[in-house]
């Protein structure tokens, strides 16, 4: 009897692994979230950007990310940038619900 709830007890846990893994209890775009045009790229001085309104679980890098598939410059930079078009504001303590600046960088030429 010991043996056979252990192995019911494994073949749960193991069904539990799967369906995270395939399913996951989190969903990454969740139903009923409708995603925002990006807004038109403004050019403040040298420094082009653009203007995005913060959803929950949103941070500065995965915002740069989505708008150029990856990051085009060190983290760093993107911070530095960050910080100059939101003047006040640290690249770690954005909000949900306001909208900031995020910097756009032109894509390089491989040669």
């Amino acid at each position: 009897m010991k043996r056979l709830m252990i192995f019911i007890l494994f073949i749960f846990l193991m069904y539990i692994v799967y369906y995270d893994m395939n399913s996951g209890t989190i969903s990454i775009n969740p139903q009923g979230k409708v995603e925002e045009p990006a807004a038109e790229a403004v050019s403040a001085g040298s420094k082009p950007y653009t203007e995005k309104k913060i959803s929950q679980g949103e941070t500065v890098l995965t915002i740069v990310e989505q708008l150029h598939k990856q990051f085009p410059v060190p983290i760093d930079q993107i911070r530095q940038d960050f910080e100059k078009l939101n003047p006040n504001v640290k690249a770690d303590t954005i909000q949900v619900g306001k909208t900031y600046k995020f910097p756009l960088y032109e894509k390089e030429v491989a040669s």
